[in-house]
């Protein structure tokens, strides 16, 4: 029975972590996009520092 306790309190933690990480997974999702798009225009050195620029701000 108290183990049984462990494990619904443990469950209940574990989705209350989920739930706020998620916003920070969305940040890290919309920053690994963002890179990725940025990584394609990356052709010469003005574009590369127009794009830093960009991220920057």
């Amino acid at each position: 029975m108290r183990q049984s306790l462990q494990t619904i309190n443990l469950l209940s933690q574990m989705k209350d972590f989920e739930a706020s990480a998620e916003p920070l997974q969305e940040c890290l999702n919309a920053t690994e996009l963002a890179v990725q798009e940025s990584s394609t225009r990356l052709h010469d050195l003005t574009a590369k520092k127009l794009e830093l620029h960009k991220l920057q701000v």
